[in-house]
């Protein structure tokens, strides 16, 4: 219970920074890495499994990260969602999440949002977090910029010309997505599996 608590609460806070600026404070994990921790000290037949799972998506998620196809937020959710110590827990976790994330893509696509470039004036990209750079127009010129999720925002944004144009696409909340799969789940336990919910860590 201790794990998914503050599993959630780290969740939730990071879910909320998503959706609101965009960007996930690094801080808002230590409520789930202390769950981890105190997961595996206590729970010692779990622990090499645990480990080992922990460990093989952590590196996916760097080198993803690090290639820029995903955000550092959503890498680090990524191998703090793995650490539920029983698979059956896991499968049920990311099947919540997988419900969340086709259900609010196909959203996106049929109201428009999702899957075609738009140009913006940069004013408004500044404004808005939700969109991620393609490239910049000034004049007749076209810029495109760093396909690394991670960089491309910030060099964007050092454009000095303000009547420039930026192509984008809509940025997918992927923290909010897994912070509300991951009230699902919890949901889940405390209707179906309320022994786990309620087992300690």
């Amino acid at each position: 219970m201790l794990l998914q608590i503050l599993m959630a609460v780290s969740f939730l806070i990071a879910g909320y920074q998503d959706f609101r600026d965009r960007l996930v404070s690094d801080l808002v994990w230590v409520p789930a890495v202390i769950g981890v921790a105190v997961t595996i000290y206590f729970m010692p037949s779990q622990d090499l499994l645990l480990i080992i799972r922990i460990a093989v998506v952590g590196v996916i998620a760097f080198v993803v990260t690090r290639y820029g196809f995903l955000g550092e937020a959503d890498g680090i959710a990524f191998v703090l969602l793995v650490a539920q110590p029983q698979p059956f827990d896991l499968l049920v976790l990311l099947f919540a999440i997988a419900a969340v994330v086709l259900t609010s893509i196909a959203y996106l696509y049929i109201s428009g949002l999702a899957g075609k470039d738009r140009t913006i004036p940069i004013a408004q990209f500044r404004a808005e977090a939700r969109w991620i750079p393609k490239a910049v127009i000034v004049g007749d010129v076209r810029r495109e910029v760093d396909t690394n999720v991670n960089v491309s925002r910030e060099d964007v944004e050092k454009e000095a010309d303000e009547s420039a144009l930026v192509v984008v696409q809509y940025g997918v909340p992927n923290i909010e997505y897994m912070a509300i799969g991951y009230v699902v789940y919890i949901v889940f336990l405390a209707l179906f599996q309320t022994n786990v919910l309620l087992s300690f860590p």
